[in-house]
């Protein structure tokens, strides 16, 4: 009982998105939302000598992808059968009891002779979206799935990340009833600080809604170590109450509590009641209450009816509350949980040191690991060199106990002391990271290739975008990161990103798609003019002007530059905002050109001291076309 109900806490402990302004100073977190669907069937094979069966799962329902497949022998897999396609294999005291495939096939094969095999089949389905968290609420719908599914094989998961500065504090139905109060089966509802899980086999339709608290003391390490000293007991009186605390561990941050209430008795009508358990948030992880029968072999010692009541909760923060509304007295055992970082994140996984002074008091210590959502656990070296959780978890013999060692997608645990058995040492948990990559576009959707992107945060790097705009990133240490993109030396964007809810990020850039088309004083297309962008002494950009006037297309970040044109001997400069893509036009002071050495382009004032010297004839042909065409000029420089 104590065993279990141990990992349960470590278990549940376990368990355009990014539109945000350029230059947001807030992080942004969000929940992951996975709507899972099941379906459960019996079936048996006869396996042929030398043959291999495969066991494939059905296609998934619309708007559903596959999550695993499950093969599950009652009674464990026969001895004449051997696994020869799968992902990961339960045991239970060195026996398979279950394999899993995070593909759509398990692939069976028999030991050289004719073998029938029973099995149960589990296919899981699933959806998954997310929410924005904000202090308060946060709200899903949950309604009826695609057929041929009902709600029974539905079951909802919200999960937040450790590092988020948020944890869970309520539950709330479609009636706005608090259902953590209402004790429901407790398969109907599991929740801890950074997970609920919803059942719906128990549990309705409707619209539900998660009550949060934020705060930087809801920040939870991504790896820590966590022991349970030896369990307390107590008796409670009927009709009382009684407090505990968790109390303080040097060096240790106190998680919560495991408690469970228990009665045994002959069975009498004087009976009845029950017991409440109060606390900061409380989660009602296991009922019993029957009434078991003892026999004799004849009636010469008559029946013994014995009434059984068992209740366990998993309690989280500094204290909880036992109330006996009962006739009769109950039985306590409860037991405080401590955790402590520990790890140091590496490309590859996490390394955990384990040390004798840290678990010598403990009665059962466990090493766990939550990785973000994009990083899959793949195995687990323990100090002795073993492999565990690769292919092989469940219960473990270990000495003369048993070891639990559980490893699923971005989480796992192992046990590292079980009452006298102890393995001190360094642990090495495998995680393969998936890139993390940044499409980097500009405000006409183009990519922009030579960007730099700076990420900040619990690992720091730099690298350039590609020809496709894409720049990726293996974040291999949990937490919020900063990202900074920065084009021909100008920032043009910044994220804050709390959560990592994609492994393909697009960033809209303030990089503006433009173009000049460059004129003399007639509106005659110049070609050859050189313009030159610049940003202080940095070079933005040099184009020439085609035999149209018009500029090759340009990405040029947003903000406000000097732009120098240039069209042989004539040259002006003017500062101009960048801040929108388009074609923009530039009228050169050159009123004509002499056509000697390739064309000598002459200025309007050149002009008029030419026409001066010559007796005035030039000029005046020169302004008298000037003010014939002042308007269409007014709207050329508008324009």
């Amino acid at each position: 009982m104590s065993v279990t109900l141990c990992i349960a806490l470590l278990v549940f402990l376990t368990g355009s998105l990014y539109a945000q302004s350029a230059g947001s100073s807030s992080y942004v977190y969000y929940a992951r939302l996975d709507y899972v669907l099941s379906t459960r069937f019996a079936t048996s094979i006869l396996i042929g000598e030398n043959q291999v069966s495969e066991i494939t799962a059905p296609p998934p329902p619309p708007g559903y992808d596959l999550y695993y497949i499950k093969v599950t022998f009652p009674g464990g897999m026969p001895d004449s059968i051997v696994p020869v396609k799968y992902d990961k294999a339960e045991f239970i005291d060195n026996k398979v009891f279950s394999l899993m495939a995070y593909t759509d096939t398990v692939k069976l094969a028999s030991k050289g002779t004719n073998a029938a095999v029973n099995f149960d089949i589990t296919v899981y389905y699933v959806r998954s979206t997310w929410l924005r968290l904000t202090e308060g609420t946060v709200k899903f719908l949950i309604e009826e799935p695609p057929p041929p599914f009902t709600k029974n094989d539905l079951t909802v998961k919200l999960s937040i990340d450790n590092h988020a500065p948020f944890a869970i504090s309520g539950l709330k139905g479609p009636n706005e009833e608090n259902l953590l109060n209402l004790e429901p089966n407790p398969d109907a509802i599991r929740v801890d600080y950074k997970h609920v899980e919803l059942n719906f086999a128990y549990l309705e339709l409707g619209e539900y809604s998660v009550i949060l608290k934020e705060g930087e003391d809801y920040v939870l390490p991504p790896s820590y170590i966590a022991i349970e000293p030896p369990f307390k007991e107590d008796t409670i009186q009927p009709g009382s109450a009684k407090r505990y605390g968790l109390g303080q561990v040097k060096g240790w941050r106190g998680i919560g509590s495991i408690v469970i209430i228990h009665t045994i008795a002959p069975l009498s009508g004087r009976g009845g009641g029950d017991v409440e358990v109060l606390g900061e948030l409380v989660d009602f992880a296991y009922y019993k209450n029957e009434v078991v029968t003892i026999k004799a072999a004849s009636f010469l010692i008559p029946n013994i009816n014995l009434k059984i009541y068992i209740k366990a909760y998993i309690v989280f923060g500094a204290w909880f509350e036992i109330k006996n509304n009962m006739k009769n007295s109950v039985n306590v055992m409860y037991t405080n949980v401590f955790i402590k970082e520990t790890g140091n994140w590496l490309p590859t996984g996490v390394e955990m040191i384990v040390r004798d002074s840290d678990i010598k008091d403990a009665m059962a210590a466990y090493l766990v690991v939550q990785a973000p959502s994009y990083g899959k656990i793949t195995g687990i070296k323990t100090p002795s060199g073993a492999e565990i959780g690769a292919v092989e978890e469940g219960l473990l013999p270990w000495g003369s106990e048993y070891r639990d060692v559980r490893v699923f997608l971005n989480e796992a645990y192992i046990q590292v002391k079980a009452f006298g058995n102890v393995e001190v040492g360094s642990y090495f948990f495998r995680i393969d990271w998936k890139p993390i990559t940044f499409r980097l576009v500009d405000e006409g959707g183009s990519p922009i290739m030579g960007a730099t992107v700076t990420i900040s945060g619990p690992v720091n790097a730099s690298t350039l975008s590609d020809e496709k705009g894409l720049a990726s990133f293996r974040l291999y240490k949990p937490g919020p990161y900063s990202v900074n993109v920065s084009f021909k030396g100008v920032s043009v964007a910044e994220l804050r990103l709390g959560s990592i809810v994609s492994e393909l990020i697009d960033v809209k850039c303030s990089v503006y798609r433009v173009s000049w088309v460059i004129t003399d004083f007639w509106d005659k297309s110049l070609e050859g003019a050189e313009i030159v962008v610049k940003n202080g002494e940095t070079l933005i950009a040099r184009a020439f002007s085609n035999n149209g006037g018009t500029t090759e297309v340009l990405q040029i970040p947003g903000g406000e530059f000097s732009v120098q044109v240039s069209y042989k001997r004539v040259s002006k400069t003017s500062v101009e905002q960048i801040n929108n893509n388009g074609v923009r036009k530039y009228r050169m002071d050159i009123l004509f050109e002499i056509p000697l050495f390739g064309g000598i382009p002459l200025t309007t004032l050149e002009t008029a001291a030419i026409g001066t010297a010559i007796g005035g004839g030039t000029a005046g042909l020169a302004f008298s076309k000037r003010k014939r065409m002042s308007t269409i000029e007014e709207v050329a420089l508008e324009e």
